[in-house]
């Protein structure tokens, strides 16, 4: 293999894939990235087993073939040459020469042979998306993946494919958050639980202005975008049935900024207990008082005004669960629907009906 190629271009595909590569593996070429020249392009593919990605970079090739080197390295390298014509020869025994500039690297690699497949599955649907729109939809429902490995199941986001409707969901049995979009066709009904770490790298990668199509097909998720594969094996499992943990006709319902709610749980939980950061929400007509209250170091107390009619009712949060729900909507304008004070709270957007967050009460 002789390839030359823009030093950055190799550098922006090596960071597209580098990082699905675990630093610690069980078999020494999972901590490599395999090269493979040909047809007037190379081609970087990474995996850990679990999640894989493969981008296209255009190079002259002199001489087609494969090798795979140190993920880790190689980018620390490319990362530090000089923004000239890159060149990567295979030489003996698997040593690959890298020059670039007046720079020059020789490295050892391993046999593409022993490589495991990075390929998608044949029986794909395609559904078209808007890029931006997918990344606000897994930043809406990844706060509450779980991150319990006793429970297999929920370590990941439900993607939920029916007629012209996309839906993510995701829950860690403490909070559940769903996203809801309308798509642009219509698409086979199928499920699918994406792994946390598979959902990490989709939201990595990408951008606001591009359309992307995603599948879900041979107990895969793969996203194609403009020379880039990723894939991602799905979770085996049951996800819960969400929808029976939805509350419905909640009787009081109160309307207030995101921002001033955000800022005044920031305050108030400063004085909240560490691990689990308890806040006491008061509602009374006009008037929402969150307080908080540390037996060691004292307490806090703020009042907002709100758009709220009921009568008084007194409910304990995490507050930081509270925080991870508010922080991906757009509006600033939120509404929470609640039952009593034993009863999970509903957190809405007025701009986006499809999106919402149940989460359960505390006991303060």
């Amino acid at each position: 293999m002789e390839v030359q190629l823009d030093r950055d271009s190799f550098l922006k595909g090596l960071q597209m894939v580098q990082s699905i590569v675990e630093p610690r593996q069980a078999l020494p070429i999972l901590a490599n990235v395999l090269i493979q020249a040909g047809d007037e392009s190379v081609r970087l593919t990474a995996t850990d087993l679990e999640v894989g990605a493969t981008v296209s970079i255009p190079a002259k090739v002199a001489a087609p073939g494969a090798i795979t080197l140190s993920a880790r390295k190689l980018t620390e390298i490319a990362r530090e040459l000089p923004a000239a014509a890159l060149s990567l020869k295979v030489q003996d025994n698997a040593w690959v020469a890298l020059r670039c500039g007046g720079a020059a690297f020789k490295l050892v690699g391993l046999s593409a042979d022993d490589f495991p497949p990075v390929t998608p599955g044949t029986s794909a649907t395609w559904i078209p998306l808007e890029a931006k729109v997918l990344k606000e939809m897994l930043e809406q429902t990844s706060f509450a993946v779980s991150h319990d490995e006793g429970r297999y199941a929920l370590n990941g986001i439900l993607f939920s494919l029916q007629g012209k409707e996309i839906r993510l969901v995701a829950t860690d049995g403490h909070r559940l958050a769903v996203s809801t979009r309308v798509l642009r066709e219509p698409a086979p009904t199928v499920t699918g639980i994406v792994p946390r770490k598979g959902v990490q790298e989709v939201g990595r990668v990408l951008g606001v202005g591009e359309e992307v199509q995603i599948a879900l097909a041979d107990n895969q998720f793969v996203l194609r975008m403009p020379n880039f594969v990723m894939l991602a094996r799905l979770i085996e499992g049951q996800f819960p049935n969400y929808e029976q943990v939805l509350p419905k006709g909640q009787p009081r319902r109160l309307t207030l900024s995101r921002a001033a709610f955000t800022a005044a749980l920031r305050r108030v939980s400063v004085m909240s207990e560490e691990r689990t950061r308890p806040v006491k929400l008061v509602l009374a007509p006009g008037t929402l008082r969150l307080m908080a209250y540390h037996p060691e170091l004292g307490e806090a107390e703020e009042a907002l005004d709100v758009g709220y009619a009921g009568d008084e009712l007194t409910i304990g949060f995490n507050s930081r669960y509270l925080l991870e729900a508010l922080a991906p909507l757009a509006a600033d304008e939120i509404a929470i629907e609640l039952n009593d004070g034993m009863s999970p709270a509903v957190i809405k957007s007025f701009e986006d009906e499809g999106t919402l967050c149940v989460i359960m009460p505390m006991r303060i």
